[in-house]
């Protein structure tokens, strides 16, 4: 397992929640994180990813205390200055306290909070519940029921867990709390509840998401 730094550079947005093993592309082009992603290419090539709790504080707005890092996998620099990056989610993080090095960008001192596999006796019934409930919410919202027999078909739970919790269109809050879910069982619990209450309110006809300006 690869040593988790004990300081680690943030990236805090307000509409963004990164998962472990999950992919994200970030847009950098303002010159405090400019320097960051200089610093960590430099580096260990390491971003944590945070979620701005209180947009208005800008520029020190305060952020959730459990976030993910992310390791720099792809990087377009573009003569402006500005660069496209893809992260990596690797692992979760408990922010313990902000440091000042006197950089443009936020640093703080974190601790990781690894997550072990989910026990094998559980994996099927686990996957099962997270298929049918995945199922229903496709079936009430007029999606492809067939999509979801190939998304199981290529992933395994722990991946199939995080990737949904990224990519299903839930409300930032309630992506905040799948991340800080202490296992990946109560992860899954967790998710299987919220896919249950999306795919009734699609048969409502409720739209519950809220839209994210990015």
């Amino acid at each position: 397992m690869t040593s988790f730094p004990e300081q680690i550079r943030i990236f805090p947005l307000s509409e963004v929640v990164l998962f472990p093993e999950t992919m994200l592309p970030l847009h950098i082009f303002e010159p405090r994180y400019r320097e960051l992603l200089a610093d960590a290419l430099a580096g260990d090539r390491t971003i944590g990813m945070v979620l701005i709790k209180d947009a208005e504080a800008d520029p020190l707005p305060s952020v959730y205390a459990v976030g993910c890092a992310g390791t720099i996998i792809e990087h377009k620099p573009f003569t402006d200055g500005r660069s496209l990056v893809v992260l990596k989610g690797t692992v979760k993080f408990r922010i313990r306290r902000e440091l000042d090095l006197g950089k443009l960008y936020r640093v703080v001192e974190a601790q990781a909070l690894y997550e072990g596999p989910p026990p094998m006796d559980q994996v099927r019934s686990w996957r099962n519940d997270l298929r049918e409930g995945l199922r229903e919410l496709v079936k009430a919202s007029a999606g492809e029921e067939g999509m979801v027999e190939r998304l199981f078909d290529k992933l395994d739970l722990l991946a199939m867990t995080n990737s949904l919790c990224a990519s299903l269109p839930l409300d930032v809050l309630e992506k905040q709390s799948l991340l800080e879910c202490p296992t990946i069982e109560r992860r899954e619990r967790l998710l299987c509840e919220l896919l249950r209450f999306k795919a009734l309110e699609a048969r409502l006809g409720i739209d519950g998401s809220r839209e994210a300006d990015t």
